[in-house]
């Protein structure tokens, strides 16, 4: 029995006249053409790569080099939140060592995005032609090829372009599962991939495996004895699989349960007001509202048609990817979204589009209106609607949403700012390189200790005080922003992030306030003194006072802190890896103050009360 209708309606393609079964005067393929076309071009006139993302490009230069999947040298924190598009680019930089890992993440963003448009447009052809259309218009995919922000990150350096594959093929397999009744278990792995991509697509993974699992059971396989298991039991494992393999490898090697970055960024905190402001910051300037609520009329006349025929699973493949990318929306709305605009927004844009679509016949009736207002929309959005807002402010508290590659371009002076060699006139860029040349002089055994107080003024590197740590490194210093200057300085330079993402102590602070999307959990350098600064000599650090070097020296000493950061910095045997394993839920429910004093008091006041260390 179907569990989506009457099992023999299931599936059953619409009867149509003969004269629409085939085209003769076009290919079936031609309509992908046209938003494949403009996506990449779009995408090539926009190519850059983000700031952010050469902090994967030094987790990949760590790794290749034997220091494992770490940003700084000896301290196993996840800093990387794409662990996927990471070991892409890790195969292909081994695969190809003579090409910049900037440029090899421009050419798999580019790849990523034509193979996405490309399935995605085979996926609504296919839907389509199964139930008489000879030919399908892919409007959803031609209103999301017509964005700007969406070609600004088909490339970036970011993952984004892989998350729209994955959305695409997730689709493509669903309905290869419905026709064919065969390759299950490859779906259900392309499927369970979300999480792997991007940490928040775990709802939209579930949404499309519960899709495959009401598809396997529509086809009515199994016998009496072990049909469920065989129906169901065995593609939620093939899922799951990788995704939980990685979970235990993060609890082992980087003692918690979810990555440092989703601490830093308080992925589980609701924000809604600004998530609202977010989400219309993607809607306003692209009119989206237009070509959204035409293609839903087309589209869903066509929907209608399948549902009163009693095609149910037709309209389940259809509402699938619309619903995973809705449940992608929700969370970011209710976390605040971010401070780029129409980022994290993308996957939910393209999920929600990618069915969308219409049949040639729908030309010659009265839903040729709306048809004419998609095209004339994107011509128009095409050529003139933008969002160019920019910001320099490194102030948390000042919450704004910016266009970040036009911010990096007026930084940099590059029209398309994609090696480290483009970003060498910005800021962040000069800073790195006179890092870089400082620990280079540095003889080998000494460490030194630089505490920026102000990140908009050059950096002075005769003001650095002596360091002690045992992490492999000779320089340490505090900056906001670790990209840039982080694949600039190379692995002798141990980066002390202000805004937590690389930071495993700042990420555990607690958020009073609300501020700036991904940078509320600022942490001062009183911690970097109190951890890597030599005992007795805090006072010679600029910017770091005396009573907040102690308190947070106290602070590292007291509670789970203290055993935390000897979890991530002690060698990795089997005994670390599966005490890491049943201490990462302590590790990383642990919170504090950033204020040192405060937090010498929660950490190691509360250890005292109950008369004994936690570990």
């Amino acid at each position: 029995m179907d569990p989506m209708g009457d099992a023999s309606d299931a599936g059953r393609p619409i009867a149509v006249p003969p004269r629409w079964q085939r085209s003769r005067w076009l290919p079936a393929w031609w309509p992908w053409l046209v938003p494949l076309v403009i996506v990449l071009a779009g995408a090539w006139a926009y190519r850059w790569v983000d700031e952010d993302a050469f902090i994967d490009f030094r987790i990949v230069h760590n790794l290749l080099a034997g220091h494992g999947p770490v940003f700084n040298v000896g301290e196993r924190v996840e800093v990387d939140s794409d662990p996927l598009w990471v070991a892409c680019l890790v195969v292909m930089r081994a695969a190809v060592p003579f090409v910049t890992v900037a440029w090899l993440s421009v050419v798999l963003g580019l790849a990523c995005t034509a193979a996405a448009f490309a399935c995605g447009g085979a996926a609504v052809h296919r839907l389509g032609s199964s139930r008489g259309d000879a030919v399908v218009l892919p409007i959803g995919l031609l209103i999301v090829s017509s964005v700007a922000g969406v070609w600004e990150f088909a490339t970036s350096g970011l993952e984004m372009s892989m998350v729209f594959l994955w959305i695409a093929l997730s689709t493509m397999a669903l309905i290869g599962v419905h026709e064919r009744r065969r390759r299950v278990l490859g779906a259900a792995v392309i499927m369970g991939l979300g999480p792997l991509i991007r940490p928040e697509l775990v709802p939209a993974s579930a949404v499309f495996v519960v899709a495959l699992l009401v598809a396997v059971g529509a086809a009515g396989r199994g016998g009496r004895r072990h049909g469920r298991w065989r129906q169901f039991g065995i593609p939620v494992l093939a899922a799951l699989a990788l995704p939980l393999a990685y979970q235990v490898f993060r609890m082992g090697y980087y003692a918690l349960l979810v990555p440092n970055t989703g601490l830093a960024k308080t992925a589980g905190s609701s924000w809604w007001s600004q998530g609202f402001v977010y989400l219309w910051n993607f809607i306003g300037p692209y009119w989206l509202w237009v070509p959204l609520a035409l293609a839903l009329g087309v589209s869903g006349s066509r929907t209608v048609t399948w549902w009163r025929a009693g095609d149910r699973m037709g309209v389940l493949l259809v509402v699938t990817p619309i619903v995973a990318g809705m449940t992608d929306l929700v969370y970011v709305v209710f976390v605040g979204g971010d401070y780029m605009h129409a980022r994290l927004l993308l996957p939910a844009f393209f999920g929600i589009c990618l069915p969308l679509s219409a049949s040639a016949r729908q030309i010659r009736s009265v839903m040729v209106i709306p048809l004419v207002g998609i095209a004339a929309w994107a011509v128009v959005c095409v050529g003139w609607l933008r969002y160019g807002a920019t910001t320099g402010s490194l102030d948390p508290h000042v919450v704004f949403i910016s266009n970040e590659r036009n911010n990096w371009v007026a930084a940099t002076g590059v029209a398309h700012p994609v090696t480290t060699a483009d970003y060498r006139r910005a800021l962040s860029g000069r800073a790195g390189t006179l890092l870089a040349r400082t620990a280079d002089h540095l003889r080998p055994g000494s460490q030194r200790m630089l505490v920026i107080v102000d990140p908009y003024a050059p950096v002075v590197v005769s003001k650095a005080v002596p360091a002690s740590t045992a992490l492999p490194v000779r320089l340490v210093v505090n900056v906001p922003a670790i990209g840039v200057i982080g694949d600039l300085v190379g692995p002798n330079v141990y980066l002390f992030d202000t805004f937590s993402l690389a930071n495993p102590i700042g990420s555990h602070v607690t958020v009073p306030v609300h501020g700036r999307p991904g940078h509320e959990k600022e942490i001062g350098p009183a911690w970097m003194v109190a951890r890597f600064g030599v005992a007795g000599d805090g006072a010679r650090a600029p910017g770091a006072g005396g009573r907040d070097v102690a308190a947070a020296r106290a602070a590292l000493s007291c509670g789970s802190l203290r055993p935390y950061l000897g979890a991530i910095t002690a060698p990795l045997t089997p005994a670390r890896f599966l005490s890491d394993m049943v201490h990462s839920w302590t590790y990383t429910t642990m919170s504090f103050s950033s204020d040192p004093v405060v937090a010498e008091r929660q950490l190691c006041d509360g250890a005292r009360h109950r008369g004994r260390r936690l570990y």
